[in-house]
């Protein structure tokens, strides 16, 4: 009797064992292809700038462009250029697109300081001179320091504007549910990661394995300040339709859209310059300011701080070796 049932549970296990080894040959496969489409298409820095790194070569008036260096709370060291416009109506955080470094935004930066918006144009961890390496949670947590950076610097009676471009603007949505801005810009942004794999590869089941990280469309569901969307009609990086949903879905009483006639994904403001800048001037001057300044919920500890600042000791010993371009997801 117990041999019959031992060779009943042998056969059992036996009938289990082929789809339980095909399953986990899946998910390992699609955890494969999940790092793939991460390594290949979100994250493409560079550490040489496009011209150089004076921002006089991008058109910025050297008297009024400020080099900083500012650290992130797991000791990165970031970099970023804050640049004032003459007559400011508004003070901005840029977070740029996937690839490069800020030297690629630079070029556009006269244009919205000739808007009046003075930008704090900055570089993610691992791009340009910044340290580490890019990740998903990484560069959200870069935005958000960012932008508490931006707000020890900033004139006080200005409004504040979130601005994105790009994978920068799935960034910036992400960092606007953490960090207060008085108004959001977001050019070329895509809806979902889901939805940029099923356009950009309709043949493949990539939207399967692309994740739901960068949500920007949920984000704005929730939004509850001032919105305006830029973005070309013939972009071929991110379908003119993405900016369509997310004006749609987007919950705040305030938005506007904007949509540059045969605008593709980088020549916006080469097509059409003077009437972005109009437009953006328009939206930042109807921003309300806030009256006091953000400041933390609940400030750390003086034990908190002990091991923050040991924390970042270390990381300070181990950015002397050269960086490493991998990515770490």
């Amino acid at each position: 009797m117990n041999v019959r049932r031992a060779k009943k549970y042998r056969t059992l296990a036996e009938a289990a064992a082929t789809p339980l080894l095909a399953g986990g040959l899946t998910l390992i496969a699609l955890d494969l292809a999940r790092r793939v489409f991460r390594h290949t298409q979100l994250f493409c820095p560079t550490r040489e700038p496009e011209k150089s790194w004076d921002p006089e070569d991008y058109g910025i008036p050297k008297d009024r462009a400020e080099e900083i260096f500012f650290e992130t709370d797991d000791g990165e060291l970031l970099h970023a250029w804050y640049c004032r416009a003459d007559r400011p109506i508004a003070s901005s955080v840029m977070c740029h697109g996937n690839t490069g470094n800020l030297t690629l935004m630079a070029p556009i930066i006269p244009n919205l300081m000739d808007s009046g918006i003075s930008v704090f144009l900055f570089d993610y961890r691992g791009f340009g001179k910044s340290t580490g390496t890019p990740s998903y949670a990484g560069v959200v947590a870069d935005a958000i320091t960012a932008a508490r950076y931006h707000e020890r610097i900033r004139p006080r009676h200005l409004p504040s504007i979130l601005y994105g471009y790009s994978l920068g603007g799935a960034i910036a949505a992400q960092a606007i549910r953490h960090h207060p801005f008085d108004g959001l810009i977001l050019q070329s942004t895509f809806t979902n990661l889901p939805d940029m794999a099923r356009a950009t590869w309709p043949r493949l089941p990539l939207h399967l394995v692309a994740g739901s990280f960068f949500d920007t469309r949920h984000v704005l569901q929730h939004l509850n300040v001032p919105l305006m969307l830029i973005h070309g009609s013939a972009d071929e990086s991110v379908p003119c339709w993405m900016a369509h949903t997310l004006y749609e879905n987007c919950a705040s009483p305030s938005k506007r859209i904007y949509i540059v006639n045969g605008g593709m994904h980088k020549d916006c403001f080469i097509r059409d310059a003077e009437q972005l800048m109009w437009q953006i001037n328009r939206f930042a001057a109807s921003l309300p300011a806030r009256n006091t300044p953000f400041t933390e919920e609940e400030p750390p500890t003086a034990v908190d701080q002990w091991i923050d600042a040991a924390f970042r000791y270390v990381r300070r010993q181990l950015r002397k070796r050269p960086p490493s371009r991998q990515l770490s997801f």
